[in-house]
């Protein structure tokens, strides 16, 4: 069978970052809580992530230099002037929101707001706790490792745990299990993979600046039907129609309830545009 042999020479960080993502994976994923020195908190997912010891345990992830310009991200610059972050672990229920906190915010955006995740205080760091994560670690920066300069270059923060935090209900005859876990690895482009169930499914990353969980109508987000995931696709869209100039149809429901299944359904066919079609009703009603 043909091998196609590439030179690291001959790539461009791009090229490069590609070939890393599509070869290694599926990889962890770190979602990373941190604040800065000022206190604004922030939230960002990396999968250059593992554990590296654990006597101390020992974890690292790289919140690595922008490809395109070398620029250094908000993770960086926070766990390097504080000496502190935490690790979230990301389920299947979470990978819809988790995409949009992936997207790049400007500076003192709060991608809990935007991505609807619940913060909770932390028992010993000061960066937030994510509710919806099943597996958490409280960390100390024990050192921050620059492997370049240019774009995309590696900027490597290690950090020993101090706290764990597991959810009760993920244990099985003594050890975290996979299939309570129902943890996402991420692969090259839009691929995932899922540890339980179905193993491939793709999400694709936000395009510029989604209009996150916080614009959507309050009405949705207490809703009791719609799920994380539902609320993800909708947070993660670029621009919100005009919801107040959708008309109703002869043939739709006027009952709660059955508008929001309506939602869902079309959500589960990506069927956009029908599923901000009845938004923009359940929203009047």
């Amino acid at each position: 069978m043909a091998t196609r042999t590439l030179l690291a020479a001959d790539l461009n960080p791009i090229e490069t970052n590609a070939l890393l993502c599509g070869g290694i994976g599926p990889r962890p994923i770190a979602l990373a809580s941190t604040v800065s020195q000022d206190g604004l908190p922030n939230l960002a997912p990396f999968s250059f992530f593992n554990a590296f010891g654990s006597n101390p345990p020992m974890v690292a992830f790289a919140p690595n230099r922008r490809g395109r310009d070398g620029s250094v991200k908000h993770t960086y610059l926070n766990a390097v002037a504080t000496g502190e972050f935490v690790i979230a672990a990301v389920t299947h229920a979470m990978v819809q929101q988790m995409n949009v906190a992936s997207a790049e915010y400007p500076d003192g955006v709060d991608e809990f707001v935007k991505s609807g995740f619940t913060p909770l205080p932390a028992q010993i760091v000061k960066p937030a706790l994510v509710q919806e994560s099943p597996f958490q670690m409280e960390c100390r920066l024990h050192q921050a490792v620059e492997l370049g300069s240019g774009p995309g270059s590696g900027l490597m923060l290690i950090g020993e745990v101090l706290a764990f935090h597991a959810q009760e209900d993920c244990f099985r005859e003594g050890i975290l299990h996979p299939e309570k876990l129902d943890l996402v690895g991420r692969n090259g482009g839009a691929f995932y993979t899922r540890a339980s169930g179905d193993a491939l499914f793709q999400v694709g990353k936000p395009v510029g600046r989604p209009i996150g969980y916080d614009a959507l109508p309050e009405v949705l987000r207490q809703s009791r039907i719609l799920t994380g995931n539902d609320l993800g696709r909708l947070a993660n869209s670029m621009e919100m129609p005009d919801l107040d100039a959708i008309k109703p149809q002869a043939t739709d429901r006027s009952d709660p309830d059955e508008l929001e299944r309506a939602i869902h359904d079309a959500l589960q066919r990506e069927d956009m545009a029908e599923a901000w079609r009845l938004v923009g009703l359940r929203s009047r009603l």
